[in-house]
């Protein structure tokens, strides 16, 4: 086949599946018939054949002997949109460039990821906003979506179990990110993608007890997500054969009152490894007010490695997120999920690096 009739056969093709994922043929509709396509496209029976052929490949269409040619099922749920929740994407650093690196999965096989607003000042309104945006995404038909859980509530697993729910009565599967729920009591398949926290988190008390901390404390805000616990396990598990333990803070990292009387006691904290990067820029902020100065007083250090956590004086310690990996991870696990809905569930844990920086190195 020649180049000309080569890029006839790939028009015919992305236009036919272009209408199957538009809903153009529904169940018991066929695609038009190759006599149809040879007239409408002008091309040979041999180049609508091939067409038809790479769909029936693709597992878009079968063919039905005297009926003709239809949309398999897999292929009219795939529609060419498919859903993105972050609600931390107005407030975490990490989430715009795995949003990006979404975009662009999706651009390359015809997809467009549709994004929800969900950027009110509190997690309560947050969580409104996903759910709202949730159902839009079921009424718009989207073929797949990629949520991020809900945290910094008193139930967050509640939200997010309420927008898996309607997710699954309209069978479109998810695939979740950055954090994971516990879904013992319900009956709900979902992926999971993200780092492995509790490796990361070992990785840091490693470092920190290796550098000479004697009182290593974790600090993390009221309502945390289970991500966050799962890196303070990780951190206690580096000192399971050590004379040391891990004591939790729960509190603001601006708020002095709280934290004061954790710093003014003796003996003090001499390393403090904090739920995330931001959590660590305020607490040094915090430390600076009780005249304690980084690393020469206090260790510090973070998770997620953003842009502020090198340009913090002293640069941050912490664990850097993979994000591009995390995007192209998580779309391609949505993609499988869609091609096959029966699946077992899969927990995909990347690994994350340690960057070491000056906050620990006094």
């Amino acid at each position: 086949m020649g180049m000309k009739e080569t890029s006839k056969y790939r028009r015919i093709f992305e236009e036919l599946q272009k209408g199957i994922r538009d809903g153009l043929y529904p169940d018991g509709v066929p695609l038009p018939s190759e006599e149809s396509l040879i007239r409408k496209f002008k091309v040979s029976r041999i180049t609508a054949v091939k067409a038809m052929d790479e769909l029936v490949r693709c597992g878009l269409v079968y063919r039905k002997r005297g009926s003709g040619t239809f949309a398999t099922l897999t292929a009219r749920r795939e529609s060419g949109r498919l859903g993105l929740i972050l609600p931390s994407l107005s407030f975490g650093e990490i989430f715009p460039p795995i949003c990006q690196s979404l975009m662009r999965c999706a651009q390359t096989d015809g997809y467009t990821f549709l994004l929800g607003d969900i950027s009110a000042a509190t997690p309560k309104e947050r969580a409104r906003q996903a759910c709202a945006v949730a159902r839009s995404f079921v009424e718009q038909r989207v073929a797949g979506v990629i949520l991020q859980p809900l945290a910094f509530l008193r139930k967050p697993e509640r939200a997010t179990q309420e927008i898996l729910a309607l997710f699954e009565s309209a069978q479109i599967p998810v695939v979740l990110i950055d954090r994971d729920i516990d879904l013992k009591d319900m009956r709900i398949c979902h992926d999971f993608v993200g780092i492995d926290n509790v490796a990361a988190g070992r990785a840091l008390g490693e470092h920190l007890v290796a550098r000479g901390a004697k009182r290593l404390h974790f600090l993390m805000r009221p309502n945390c997500a289970t991500v966050i616990r799962d890196r303070l396990v990780g951190v206690r598990s580096a000192m399971v054969e050590k004379p040391l333990t891990v004591k939790a803070i729960v509190a603001d990292p601006s708020d002095s009152g709280a934290l004061r009387p954790w710093f003014k006691a003796r003996p003090r904290p001499d390393a403090v490894i904090c739920e995330s990067d931001q959590v660590a820029m305020l607490l040094r902020n915090t430390l600076r007010k009780f005249g304690f100065g980084v690393p020469e007083d206090v260790m510090l250090a973070g998770f997620d490695d953003v842009q502020y956590a090198m340009l913090m004086s002293p640069p941050l310690t912490t664990v850097h997120q993979p994000c591009a990996d995390i995007a192209k991870i998580a779309y391609r696990t949505l993609r499988e999920r869609i091609s096959d809905a029966d699946l077992p569930p899969r927990r995909i844990l990347l690994p994350a690096p340690l960057v070491v920086r000056d906050s620990t190195q006094g």
